[in-house]
């Protein structure tokens, strides 16, 4: 109740669900979810999902922060309001805390595996090694003048500390004295009831013709009620697997971008590795979500902000990119065109490896971690196999 009147006011205080949240603020900056989409560009499907606290139809943790930072940036609004919203959010609907997305990382500059490129934002500040040293000396500086201040704020705590631990003692002592006053504890009954063990058969020659002793041997062979089984939550619930098929980008090799030094930086074009795959991903109109793997590497997952880029390399290398469309990939030194209208796209390098793998390429469990297809699949069965047991 208190939800719909925040809702229809216009004003939120406090924690509230994320996607009341994000809908009310839209609706006061008279954004329409199509106009939203155009500038995020986050599908409307997506938005939909979010505005109605849909996790079911959401990709992973790393994907929704993602898509909110978008969201509010355009609108205006203060990021950290939206995250904590965004963390009641998870908490009240899937009952655990938002994941700390310690495999996430937020890509704003040139991975290391690279040169450091110029940025494209002449506006942009750059700190200097000297920049980060005059801002420590700051910081060390105010938190010397704020020492004396520290320093009672901490006697205050521990005293008020103390004399609460000293009242939680006394209080506990007076309420044990209380209960041994009280004689034993009474135990609830039906604590005390042991299972009634299967009534055996009884003759017919033995059976008393007395009616209250055939009603009580009635009540003896009555069964007793079977415990309910204990239900098997599944951790990797039942996901259909398909085989990647067709073509999945198609190379440009006489598109102008192949030339274009603010697109494909020259470090970018020197580091190509002729052994190697070879794959550049820039944002160039707004942030992308990707998740990766190459070779025998663990996944990662990385947010890639608009004006900065990921560069990957290896032998093998599964992609899984959101909001594609806001991106050039590179291959081999060469723009490749992603069809997509999802804004969704998985991509597989070289091309002739898709047969190996099905798709979705890292489904999520409901533990919030990325696995392979592969690994996934296994687990999925394995788990059906226990849940058959325990139904047989």
């Amino acid at each position: 109740m208190n939800q719909d009147n925040n809702m229809d006011s216009g004003n939120i205080s406090g924690p509230t669900l994320l996607g009341d949240y994000l809908k009310q603020k839209r609706l006061d900056k008279n954004y329409s979810l199509e106009k939203l989409s155009q500038k995020t560009k986050i599908s409307v499907n997506i938005l939909k999902s979010l505005e109605a606290n849909d996790f079911d139809h959401l990709p992973s943790a790393a994907y929704i922060k993602g898509f909110v930072t978008s969201y509010v940036k355009v609108l205006g609004l203060p990021l950290h309001e939206a995250i904590l919203n965004m963390e009641y959010t998870y908490q009240t609907i899937l009952g655990k805390p938002f994941p700390a997305l310690n495999h996430t990382k937020l890509m704003t500059h040139t991975p290391s595996v690279v040169a450091p490129k110029t940025p494209t934002n002449p506006n942009e500040e750059i700190q200097t090694p000297q920049d980060v040293i005059e801002n420590s000396d700051s910081i060390i500086e105010n938190t010397k003048s704020a020492l004396p201040v520290v320093v009672l704020v901490t006697v205050i705590v521990l005293f008020i500390g103390g004399y609460k631990l000293i009242s939680s003692i006394v209080e506990s002592e007076v309420q044990n004295q209380k209960n041994s006053d009280l004689g034993p504890k009474i135990v609830s009954s039906s604590a005390l009831v042991k299972p009634i063990p299967p009534a055996q058969e009884v003759k017919k020659s033995d059976q008393p013709s007395d009616s209250k002793t055939t009603e009580s041997s009635v009540i003896a062979e009555t069964p007793k009620e079977e415990p309910k089984p204990v239900e098997f939550e599944r951790n990797f619930p039942t996901i259909e697997f398909k085989k990647l098929k067709g073509k999945l980008f198609q190379v440009k090799t006489d598109a102008p971008e192949n030339n274009d030094t603010a697109m494909l930086p020259e470090n970018i074009k020197r580091s190509f590795n002729s052994s190697l795959q070879n794959v550049y991903i820039r944002a160039f109109d707004g942030n992308t979500w990707v998740s990766y793997k190459i070779d025998a590497n663990p996944i990662s997952s990385a947010i890639i902000n608009k004006g900065n880029d990921l560069f990957l390399q290896g032998n093998e290398i599964r992609l899984f990119l959101g909001n594609v469309n806001v991106t050039k990939i590179f291959y081999n030194n060469f723009l490749i065109e992603t069809p997509t209208k999802s804004g969704v796209k998985t991509l597989v390098f070289p091309e002739e490896s898709n047969s190996k793998f099905m798709q979705p390429l890292f489904p999520k469990a409901k533990d919030d971690i990325l696995y392979t297809s592969e690994e996934y699949i296994k687990r999925m069965e394995l788990e059906e196999e226990e849940l058959k047991k325990r139904q047989q």
